[in-house]
């Protein structure tokens, strides 16, 4: 019943939306083979062809990965998650714009158009967080380190979005093993473009504590030409369909759960109107306008107004020792506490339903390696979440996973595999 009341929800959704011009911002995204599932041969309203994503399937085919296509300055380009690959469309055409071979922590960076140029922001990987800015450099067809100011170290979050005055990043956490930091951020930060140079932020909603919020996470996120639409299945009070306004900070809420618009495997933006297919293949349209005007306010995202340099959990200064100590005493006793509480909780939502059924999720892409990344982003798993906890919960689904398929066709769904010519990486079999 549940299900059908969302559906119809999205079905009103888009009757009762009025057709209107579309505005500047073009985003779409999809991945390795799926944009073939519903039988669609153009998206971006012809901007984007099956010719084009035909092409990037063939170099791509070894290894699935999502592709993410944006416009600048009239131009379609589209870049490939977990690399540094960058391409310009031209026609049917792709053209190569990275010359090099480089690979590194760009997994779930966020792709941006600012002044311009090409960016990438944020990246994480097996040993650390980081939230360098990097620009690319069309001359010689690399990706550059941009220098930035007050930078938060070991700090990673997807949730990230651009605004007339610079980034900002909400949420995330804090990893570096070597250092033994990892934490999570309840607040946020904002790069202010002028000064380059990384700001506070405090994200504040009505009757919501951010630690229980950060603790729950769960985000699925876009944004659009003038919103952040974020979805948590939280239960939280005033959580459920969020909008954030890129340029005044505001926070809405609509009374809704549904996530599917952001995790299915064909999403476009088109201004601020989000076009996917549901479950069953239907065409959907989601007006955020619509939505936001039958919204209620409830919060703010305000930026500090001080240049002080993030919060960190690490000071080396002489001076400090001593509190250091003291305050790492307290930070011990707690964290042995959170430990046990953060356990019973564990062992608690290993009999928590799943919301969705993942196997209908997964059985497109069978005969398929998915990346991790892939894979995590198909079960609707944080990518804020930390490194361990990422890891337990998609070794739990994927358990959940196998044994209903298990039961239901007598063999197991996803498996884990690796490719002789590199063993490093691990990848997750679809077979159906």
């Amino acid at each position: 019943m549940k299900h059908r009341y969302l559906l119809c929800v999205g079905i009103l959704l888009m009757l009762t939306s009025i057709p209107g011009k579309a505005g500047d911002f073009l985003w779409f995204k999809t991945f390795t083979k799926e944009w073939k599932k519903n039988g669609s041969t153009d998206f971006l309203e012809g901007r984007i062809s099956a010719a084009v994503l035909d092409s990037l399937d063939v170099i791509y085919e070894k290894a699935p990965h999502s592709y993410f296509f944006y416009e600048r300055e009239g131009v379609m380009y589209a870049i490939v998650t977990c690399t540094f690959d960058l391409y310009r469309i031209e026609g049917d055409e792709l053209v190569k714009m990275y010359r090099y071979f480089n690979r590194g922590y760009t997994c779930s960076a966020t792709p941006l158009v600012i002044e311009g140029r090409h960016y990438l922001i944020g990246g994480h990987g097996f040993w650390m967080n980081q939230m360098d800015l990097l620009v690319f450099d069309e001359i010689h067809g690399s990706w550059e380190w941009a220098r930035v100011k007050n930078q938060p170290l070991d700090y990673f979050s997807s949730f990230v979005y651009p605004t007339s005055k610079g980034i900002v990043s909400l949420f995330g956490s804090y990893y570096n093993p070597r250092n033994q930091t990892d934490a999570e951020e309840k607040q946020g930060y904002f790069l202010e473009w002028e000064s380059k140079t990384w700001k506070n932020v405090s994200i504040a909603i009505e009757g919501i504590d951010n630690a229980i919020l950060v603790d729950k996470g769960g985000f699925q996120f876009v944004h659009t030409q003038d919103y952040v639409f974020f979805v948590s299945s939280s239960g939280l009070k005033n959580i459920g369909w969020n909008i954030i306004e890129k340029e005044s900070g505001l926070i809405y809420f609509y009374d809704s759960k549904n996530s599917y618009m952001i995790t299915c495997p064909v999403l476009e933006i088109i201004g601020n109107r989000l076009h996917y297919f549901s479950p069953g293949g239907e065409a959907m349209q989601l007006d955020l306008d619509f939505i936001k005007a039958n919204s209620k306010q409830v919060g703010k995202v305000q930026v500090g107004p001080s240049n002080a340099a993030p919060n960190h959990f690490f000071n080396y200064a002489p001076l400090n020792v001593l509190g250091g100590v003291l305050v790492g005493g307290v930070l011990l006793f707690l964290a042995l506490r959170y430990r046990k509480r953060k356990n019973t909780k564990l062992e608690e939502e290993e009999n928590v339903p799943l919301l969705y059924s993942p196997v209908d999720i997964l059985l497109p892409y069978a005969g398929q390696l998915l990346t991790t990344e892939t894979l995590d982003h198909l079960l609707g798993i944080d990518a804020n979440m930390k490194f361990d906890s990422r890891r337990m919960k998609r070794a739990r689904l994927i358990n959940e996973i196998n044994k209903l398929y298990l039961a239901q066709v007598g063999k197991e769904l996803v498996q884990r595999d690796k490719k002789p010519e590199d063993r490093r990486f691990v990848y997750y079999k679809i077979q159906a």
